[in-house]
């Protein structure tokens, strides 16, 4: 359930540190937390039979024990329940100082920051961080458990030596100087109250733990109750050969607890087969706009329209599926090579597509290499026959994934900023062959690529400056002409 749950929430989700601890805390917790209100329940049901018997025996004997071991266990139910918002206000604040001192271990021992931790100091800065992050952690621990502690021993005094001690003597004084009751009757009441007072006291336990539970729980339910902001539409996506044209009206957008947005006022339509390259220098914008496009953000003002129609009216998967998209920042999984082009479970039938792709992404050459071709492994993480990839081969398999499944739309976010020019030419070449009449996106910091694309959307702050064919910017003589001269210079 938080599996499902977890592919549900937005990204904007993760934007919001508050939600995201609470999110890493819930899947954390989760098994630990269900097993030991499993634990609770048992508990409950057994100590509730010791109390029934118990409690009509001692009545017989003498009704004061009974009140004394309930007393006992009141005062300690109560002050265990103290005890426990103690230890879930240190849990509160525990969460996000043990995520960000796990940071350090996790960066320390990943093979994906290995060379960098090796060839610098920056070792120093992430024990520094894990020594200060802990000392906090040990401070806020002290700081509740001295709470915690002068709650225990007013428990332990108060509940059992001057209540249940309290009532010995009584007893002691009944048996020698009033003659009240037998040597029999003293031990009897004496065992029964510090069993039924234990029983009590367990029971008052358990239903602490459940008071405690709750408060655990009460996050859990919360992100499993979590209805995502972003709204699903019933529409369906227009499929076959229909002209389908993308309009972004006024589109604005700004990142939560941003100081300004990131996108203002964006105007654009993407026609019918039109390949478009978006550029512009770093923070301009671009990738927030194809998120945009693919809606894994809504616009924070103005509509983005498919045929005329606002893309919220659509069915979310289903609109997401119109696209085939490689992030700049993509991510190759612990599986096979076959499993990460596929991005599904692997089929037989799907064996051609996927040797196909990796072709058409100039990867065959390394393949052929390997000896158990598509299944083999990537990463030595579960299998010593693993493979670590460089960066150009590992684009090359995230790149091969856009040719497996028929989107009617391709957005390829730098796609080949770790490839070789040669390697890079080849692939778009491929791309633009097996793009056919779908519409392409490109975003690209080497402007060799964009002189392939139809039209060029030039980003700046968040704005569109410039909008045209390569020729036609080029003769404006501005900001995408001036960029394309410097890095044209270099070739030359």
């Amino acid at each position: 359930e938080l599996f499902q749950k977890a592919k549900q929430i937005e990204l904007a989700c993760y934007d919001n540190p508050e939600f995201y601890n609470d999110f890493i805390w819930s899947v954390n917790q989760s098994d630990e937390k269900a097993l030991a209100v499993l634990n609770s329940a048992g508990g409950f049901l057994h100590q509730m039979t010791q109390i029934a018997s118990v409690f009509g025996i001692m009545l017989s004997i003498h009704w004061g024990g009974v009140v004394i071991a309930v007393l006992s266990a009141a005062l300690s139910f109560f002050l265990k329940i103290r005890m426990n918002r103690q230890e879930y206000a240190l849990s509160q604040e525990q969460n996000p100082l043990q995520r960000k001192r796990d940071y350090t271990s996790r960066v320390l021992y990943m093979s994906d920051y290995a060379k960098e931790i090796r060839l610098s100091n920056v070792k120093q800065k992430l024990i520094q961080n894990f020594t200060e992050t802990n000392e906090t952690l040990v401070e806020r621990i002290r700081f509740f458990g001295k709470k915690t502690a002068r709650l225990s021993l007013l428990d332990r005094i108060g509940a059992n030596y001057i209540l249940i001690y309290g009532y010995v003597l009584y007893l002691t004084y009944l048996v020698l100087v009033k003659k009240a009751l037998s040597y029999g009757d003293f031990i009897g009441l004496y065992n029964g109250v510090r069993n039924l007072s234990d029983n009590i006291l367990d029971f008052g336990d358990s239903m602490s733990q459940f008071q405690k539970h709750s408060l655990y729980i009460e996050k859990f339910r919360v992100f499993l109750n979590y209805s995502p902001q972003m709204s699903d539409g019933e529409l369906p996506v227009p499929k076959g050969d229909a002209e389908l044209v993308l309009t972004l009206k006024n589109v604005s957008f700004q990142y939560e607890n941003a100081k300004q947005p990131t996108l203002q006022n964006i105007n654009l339509v993407i026609h019918p087969r039109e390949k478009l390259a978006l550029v512009g220098y770093n923070g301009a914008g671009k990738t927030t706009l194809v998120k945009l496009l693919m809606r894994l953000y809504d616009p924070t003002e103005g509509t983005i329209e498919l045929n005329g129609v606002d893309i919220r009216r659509y069915a979310l998967a289903e609109y997401r599926n119109y696209f085939g998209v490689v992030f700049q920042d993509f991510k190759l999984f612990a599986a096979t090579i076959a499993e990460n082009v596929i991005m599904d479970r692997m089929s037989k039938e799907a064996e051609a597509e996927v040797l196909r792709a990796l072709e058409k992404s100039d990867f065959s050459g390394r393949l052929v290499s390997m000896e158990d071709g598509i299944d083999t492994d990537l990463t030595r993480e579960f299998s010593k026959k693993g493979v670590h990839l460089s960066g150009g081969e590992a684009q090359k398999v995230a790149i091969a994934r856009i040719f497996t499944k028929n989107r009617q739309m391709l957005i390829l976010d730098e796609p080949s900023s770790a490839l070789d020019p040669v390697t890079e030419y080849y692939i778009n070449q491929n791309m633009l062959r097996e793009a056919g009449d779908k519409a392409v996106i490109y975003i690209s910091h080497r402007l060799s690529t964009t002189k392939m694309a139809d039209r060029i959307v030039m980003l700046e702050k968040g704005r569109i400056i410039e909008n045209g064919s390569h020729q036609e910017l080029m003769e404006l003589g501005g900001k995408y002409a001036q960029m394309f001269a410097m890095q044209a210079e270099k070739y030359q």
